[in-house]
């Protein structure tokens, strides 16, 4: 009976690569390229999870750089003081509510839609 001792062999730590460029540089060129992701990765040897990553984190920063703000629109007429509920709510499509105690001439409600970036 042979006695043949079975070793683990440690795990080898493979080095990361070192990137000439920056991702912000690779991502430029991937948009140029018109390439899909894959074709793209496979092309310069990049692992696609990467790419996918590195626009995944592009769009977050983009959605975090535009600061909120407030934006007061002035109006042409001085709409008469009411204590009554809403006599017009719009919602629009990104979430922005526009609520007026009285009725106004259609004119005056696009000044301030287009105003307020609804």
């Amino acid at each position: 009976m042979s006695a043949t001792a079975t070793t683990a062999l440690a795990p080898v730590p493979v080095p990361r690569r070192r990137r000439s460029e920056s991702s912000d540089d690779t991502l430029a060129r991937y948009r140029a390229s018109g390439l899909t992701q894959r074709a793209f990765c496979e092309q310069i040897g990049l692992p696609l999870s990467t790419l996918q990553w590195w626009l995944v984190r592009a769009r977050r920063r983009a959605l975090t750089a535009r600061p909120l703000t407030f934006t007061e629109i002035p109006l042409p007429i001085a709409p008469p003081a009411s204590t009554s509920a809403w006599a017009v709510e719009i919602v629009s499509a990104a979430g922005v509510t526009v609520r007026l105690r009285e009725p106004l001439p259609p004119a005056v409600v696009r000044t301030v839609l287009r105003g307020g970036r609804c």
